[in-house]
């Protein structure tokens, strides 16, 4: 008799029908705290009967001013988001709770939604009760307890109504996450046939570079040259050559530093990518030079060629445009920066044809108080902008002023300047000489 009894629980239970099972599912109102939390918008609520009461749920916990893992779990979750589509908010539910409720009110919590561009809710709450959440969802871990709002960067993902809960981490391939959240919570897939892998094709051997691309870089950055709209990072197709070594190898190991130093390129990109930090992933020399050796890789076999000779897709080539026979000016453009900037960059490669060298004393704008030529230094260890005063240009010579390298520093911009509008520089020489370049507003 106890053995057909079993028999027929776990049928019930394979074929979906154990409601009567799921009944006896302890993770219910008797285990799961009613705790109150207020949203994003200020409004309250209370964990059980509000968030997960039978529903399907993604739970992880984050601080908005977390340098490392909180935004990349945050931006991975964005992309999980993209998956679920229209599921999101009617079938499944994300939430992220804070663990630093002294910090994160709720508008520094809707700022940073916002940057993320997610639809889903944040909370925040009493300390107490986040710590009592956090021990009931599995996610709190004694040890690292240090007060610097280190925690468990495992999100949990739920269906309260059948009792299933998996820990998962949130750097996972976006679309399996999605998968489970969608199809493995709500039910038992049914017994697909056996297939012969005897004729499967051979699983290449990926190197170590794109292995921790693929865990660190791919939730912000693409590789293709194919930069998407909304994207949280820039594509990084052929970066290495667009970029100096050097400034790479600092940006890699230390962006919260470089941003500090105000270096113009790293604050560029943060205006660029709506005020979002890059995270420091703690890599070392090494990991940073697999990834770059990765990226090199990648870059001539999309490209068909060699590295050195790489363009960006955006690449376009400016035509002179002087009005006084100098120098050649070729390859011009300005960045066009956010509406809050004081600074713009602007790049581009100055021909000597002449028998003698140039010596340039003065760039001068009606759209900009100062223009200054950059370049980046090594001081200490770490790379830092200085300004070069009367740059010379040798006979038959070129200086290139291009990312990365030096380049000019067009100060306190007098208007906002967008794409496809042209900025009128007069350059004077050391010979009295004068020349005037109109440059093209751009973005690359």
């Amino acid at each position: 008799m106890h053995k057909y009894l079993w028999v027929v629980a776990f049928a019930l239970f394979i074929t979906g029908n154990s409601s009567t099972l799921y009944a006896a599912s302890p993770w219910g109102s008797n285990y799961f705290p009613n705790v109150p939390l207020v949203t994003h918008n200020g409004k309250t609520v209370h964990f059980f009967d509000d968030l997960i009461k039978d529903k399907v749920v993604v739970i992880n916990f984050i601080y908005t001013h977390c340098p490392d893992s909180c935004p990349l779990e945050t931006a991975q979750l964005a992309k999980v988001q993209k998956i679920m589509g229209l599921r999101l908010g009617k079938d499944v539910f994300f939430y992220s709770i804070t663990v630093d409720p002294e910090n994160d009110t709720p508008p520094v919590l809707r700022a940073y939604r916002n940057r993320f561009k997610a639809r889903w809710t944040f909370l925040t709450g009493k300390m107490e009760d986040i710590i009592l959440l956090r021990k009931k969802l599995g996610l709190y871990i004694e040890e690292i307890q240090d007060g610097s709002n280190n925690h468990n960067v495992s999100l949990i993902i739920g269906n309260q109504a059948t009792g299933r809960w998996m820990k998962r981490s949130p750097f996972e391939n976006p679309y399996v996450i999605a998968d489970q959240i969608g199809n493995w919570l709500t039910g038992w897939k049914t017994a697909t046939p056996q297939k012969d892998f005897s004729n499967a094709p051979k699983l290449r051997n990926i190197p170590r570079g794109e292995q921790i691309f693929r865990t660190r870089c791919i939730t912000c950055h693409s590789l293709t040259g194919n930069e998407i709209a909304g994207s949280l990072g820039p594509d990084l197709l052929g970066v290495t050559k667009r970029r100096d070594k050097q400034w790479l190898f600092d940006w890699l190991k230390a962006p919260d530093k470089m941003l500090e130093k105000k270096d113009p390129i790293a604050l560029a990109l943060y205006q660029k990518y709506n005020n979002l930090i890059m995270p420091n992933m703690r890599l070392n020399q090494e990991e940073a030079r697999v990834i770059f050796d990765y990226i090199n890789d990648e870059t001539i076999r999309l490209n068909g060629n060699s590295i050195n000779n790489y363009k960006p897709k955006s690449y376009k080539q400016s035509l002179p445009n002087n009005t006084a026979n100098v120098i050649d000016i070729t390859n011009s453009w300005i960045r066009e920066s956010d509406t809050s900037a004081t600074v713009n960059a602007g790049y581009m490669t100055l021909n000597n044809q002449g028998n003698e060298a140039v010596t340039l004393i003065k760039m001068e704008s009606k759209l900009f108080n100062t223009i200054e030529i950059h370049e980046m230094t090594n001081i200490d260890g770490l790379m830092q902008m200085r300004e070069i005063m009367y740059p010379e240009i040798p006979a038959h010579g070129t200086m290139l002023l291009e990312p990365g390298g030096k380049h000019l520093m067009l100060k306190i911009p007098h208007k906002h300047l967008t794409k496809g509008q042209k900025v009128d520089l007069t350059l004077t020489f050391k010979s009295g000489k004068k020349q005037i370049v109109s440059i093209d507003v751009a973005v690359r």
